[in-house]
Order: structure tokens, then C-alpha cells, then sequence
């Protein structure tokens, strides 16, 4: 299921507010539990640039993933897993990712998806 579900968000294109790092999370929560934590955020940016005002508004990409995971009733975890959800950090950038079987994080990029063997900031079980 998780390998099946990163196959196909490599070969969907980055759309804001659709198909982004962050939204890749909500969308795995969506795949998993046929429910949107982020039905709030769909539609409210559809550039990077306004993506990157609405998680400053919200005190960065881990405040705002935080918000939503417990929002979604999703439980932080010290040691993540695949299918986990995280927050990591590459390159002094933040990034919300998806703990791929392999233990590398994985993030929507622009063409298709980037993996990183990296500690995280804070994960949460899916």
C-alpha cells in the first residue's frame, strides 16, 4: 500500500495546495483513514510563494504539521517507521515527508519525489 501510494505521488506533478510536500501527508492520512486533515488548507494557495506565507503565518512547516496531526488524532513517535509522517530538516530547510520502507524520508519535489537518510524533527505514527 505505502509503496504503491509513493509510486504514484512520484509520478503526479507538484500542484500548491494539492499535491505538495505537506499536502503529501494529508494525502497519505486520506489514503489510510478515508478522512482530510487538511480539508482547510485545499484550495487556500496555489503557489509556492503562497504556500511559504500561509506556513509562516502558521509559525513554520513543523508548527503547522503539528497542528494537524493532532488535529487528526495522530500520535508522535520517537523511533518512525514506514508510513510514518514527519518533519525533517535538509540543508537548514524544513520539510514534511513520508517514512518510505527503505527508512529514507521521502518529499515531493518538483519532479517527482527526493529521499533523505536523516534524523527527523518530529514524527508521528499513521
Amino acid at each position: 500500500m505505502l509503496e504503491t501510494f509513493l509510486a504514484e505521488a512520484s509520478r503526479s506533478p507538484l500542484i500548491w495546495g494539492v499535491n505538495d510536500c505537506a499536502m503529501m501527508l494529508a494525502n497519505w492520512w486520506m489514503h489510510r483513514h478515508g478522512v482530510d486533515p487538511a480539508f482547510h488548507l485545499r484550495g487556500v494557495y496555489s503557489t509556492e510563494r503562497e504556500c511559504l506565507k500561509l506556513v509562516e503565518k502558521s509559525g513554520g512547516i513543523l508548527a503547522l504539521v503539528d497542528q494537524i496531526a493532532a488535529g487528526a488524532g495522530a500520535k508522535p513517535v520517537a523511533y518512525p517507521v514506514a508510513g510514518d509522517i514527519g518533519v525533517i530538516e535538509v540543508h537548514g530547510q524544513q520539510f514534511a515527508a513520508i517514512m518510505a520502507p527503505t527508512g529514507r524520508w521521502m518529499v515531493k519535489a518538483v519532479r517527482g519525489m527526493a529521499g533523505y537518510r536523516c534524523g527527523h524533527l518530529k514524527a508521528w505514527s499513521v
